[in-house]
């Protein structure tokens, strides 16, 4: 009997585990061959899982390449309406100080809008789109003297500017005895006929004074930059720069004498 009870212990022993097993997990002995391909079907399911996380990764980041360039385009947008509200700005300041300008009685006052400038880095041409306008008429930015109509077409006027050697113009300084002509240097501009004893100072306006009838009066033409006395001399060597940058003007006016036929 002894040996019995050795023989078949283990055996009981085994069954009672198995069954307490089988009890514990509440698991049916069909989903014994379910845990044994477990592994396998896991191993099989990896590569669908990842493909789908890659799936999703590309369409997030396609969402926000969308979501960026979107953003970027109105950016762009929002800068360009930024730029067209300055530039529009601009012109009406330039505009409302032409209008200023126009007080200036005994000529007739044109806006003229600038369409093209000479290759020559002081833009000493410029193209305007103007009507009844006619040769010789004055030429004036925002700031001051710009230059005269050289030739007209139907709807367009091409300026000479005050960098051209064929221009001089009366200037004077208010309130002072100084008449003198400014003249164009291709760059600058020379100013002849300054008395030594009246000589400007550096930075001072230079305006027109009205003299000859050519150019209205008490309009800024240039800026002293440099006074040298010559030895010798009653007149001082006198050099200058226009105070009109009609090279970022894109609205000019054109002062036509009131008796000039259009």
């Amino acid at each position: 009997m002894g040996l019995i009870r050795r023989r078949y212990k283990p055996w009981l022993i085994g069954l009672f585990i198995i069954i307490a097993l089988l009890s514990v997990s509440r698991l049916s002995v069909g989903s014994w061959p379910m845990l044994a391909t477990w592994p396998a079907l896991e191993a099989l399911q990896k590569p669908v899982q990842w493909w789908n996380s890659l799936s999703l990764w590309f369409t997030d980041s396609e969402k926000l390449q969308e979501q960026y360039l979107a953003f970027q385009k109105k950016a762009q947008q929002q800068a360009a309406l930024i730029q067209e509200s300055n530039a529009l700005r601009e012109e009406n300041r330039q505009l409302r100080k032409i209008l200023d300008i126009s007080g200036i009685t005994g000529y007739r006052w044109h806006a003229a809008k600038v369409r093209g400038r000479s290759p020559e880095k002081m833009s000493q041409r410029i193209l305007l789109q103007v009507y009844g306008v006619s040769k010789d008429d004055v030429i004036v930015s925002s700031e001051g003297l710009v230059g005269v109509v050289d030739s007209i077409s139907e709807d367009h006027a091409t300026v000479r500017t005050v960098f051209d050697a064929s221009i001089s113009v009366p200037v004077t300084i208010p309130r002072t005895a100084l008449a003198a002509l400014a003249r164009g240097q291709g760059e600058s501009l020379a100013i002849d006929f300054v008395p030594l004893d009246i000589a400007p100072k550096t930075g001072e306006i230079l305006y027109t004074s009205g003299a000859g009838g050519l150019f209205p009066p008490g309009i800024a033409v240039a800026r002293i930059t440099e006074v040298t006395p010559v030895a010798g001399q009653l007149f001082v060597k006198v050099s200058a720069e226009p105070v009109a940058h009609w090279q970022r003007d894109n609205w000019l006016a054109v002062a036509s004498h009131l008796h000039a036929t259009p």
